[in-house]
């Protein structure tokens, strides 16, 4: 059943019976409803406020006492009266009312601090979640999930990444789904799986290890597309909506960065280095800009870039120099960058 604009109102009155809670409640549960919700409680909210101050005749009053000071000296400068005033006076009245309306204002610049709670990740931070559902998140470095403060796991169970992490959902009895919001537009709607997501500016990409979810995206002047992945599913999608899929991928190396372990299977250079600054948050040059183009396959354990970028150089046949808090490689016969 959809509730109406009506009923919505008389909910947000605290007027709403059992069962009309119960029908909005239901209502809530889909993922598209909540959009609608908001923006009629916004309306709700600015046809019925909770006080209206009459600005304009407070602000008349007081560009008079500016006119003309002589006629009432300034408040601040006259004795108090020996008894008390009621807070019915005039002047209590306008300062509360000027109090309302900036803690409304403020409510409304504020809300989305308010409805929806962000947990982040520095450099080199890895952090472990569980959800109020039972669910379980763990997030790599520099990166942040938004999840609601409010309605999670009875509204919906949608959340927001950007970064890096790996997502163990766990089943409810009302098969409520899970969704994760990505780059792009990217959506990965689950009901209990294991998976991985990457959600950067340039690209988004999921890693499947078992269970199966449902990806909506939009690929540009088209409609959202829909593909259901298997175990063993690799997802990439670039900032243009197109989609990569490459089937039966090795998932013994699944998000290998919870355990500090790096693996590159003929990876580009380029693509380690832009790894070592998103993990890591340092910035790494390469002399020669035909580097980026050297291919590595294998697995590295390091606990910090200066380890890794020493293993890397090693197995490349690179030399590793500083400058300040940059890595430089080149090779043996280049003169490092020192400028």
């Amino acid at each position: 059943m959809e509730p109406t604009k009506e009923l919505l109102f008389t909910y947000f009155a605290g007027q709403a019976t059992s069962v009309q809670q119960k029908v909005i409640g239901e209502w809530l549960m889909r993922p598209a409803s909540r959009e609608t919700y908001f923006q009629w409680l916004d309306e709700w909210e600015r046809s019925f406020p909770q006080y209206a101050p009459d600005l304009a005749r407070h602000l008349d009053q007081y560009r008079q006492r500016l006119d003309n000071p002589a006629i009432e000296p300034p408040r601040f400068l006259r004795s108090l009266p020996e008894a008390s005033r009621p807070f019915g006076h005039p002047g209590r009245w306008l300062v509360a009312a000027s109090l309302a309306f900036i803690l409304s204002a403020g409510g409304w610049i504020f809300r989305k601090p308010l409805l929806y709670k962000t947990i982040t990740t520095g450099s080199y931070q890895l952090r472990s979640l569980d959800l109020p559902d039972g669910s379980t998140v763990a997030l790599n470095s520099n990166s942040s999930l938004q999840m609601p403060r409010i309605g999670y796991g009875w509204f919906s169970r949608r959340v927001s990444l950007t970064g890096d992490a790996v997502f163990d959902v766990k089943h409810l009895s009302t098969h409520q789904p899970f969704v994760v919001q990505a780059t792009n537009g990217l959506e990965v709607e689950v009901l209990g799986t294991e998976f991985s997501v990457r959600s950067r500016t340039s690209h988004a990409e999921i890693v499947l290890k078992r269970g199966k979810v449902n990806l909506h995206y939009a690929p540009v002047d088209r409609a959202t597309q829909n593909l259901l992945m298997k175990p063993g599913d690799r997802v990439r999608l670039d900032e243009k909506g197109a989609l990569q899929l490459q089937k039966q991928t090795d998932t013994t190396r699944f998000a290998h960065w919870r355990y500090r372990l790096f693996s590159f299977n003929n990876t580009s250079l380029r693509d380690v280095v832009n790894q070592i600054r998103v993990v890591f948050g340092v910035d790494v040059q390469l002399a020669n800009p035909a580097l980026a183009r050297r291919k590595l396959t294998g697995t590295i354990r390091a606990g910090s870039s200066d380890e890794l970028a020493e293993a890397l150089a090693e197995l490349l046949n690179l030399k590793l120099s500083h400058r300040d808090q940059n890595l430089i490689f080149s090779t043996p016969t280049e003169i490092p960058i020192t400028q």
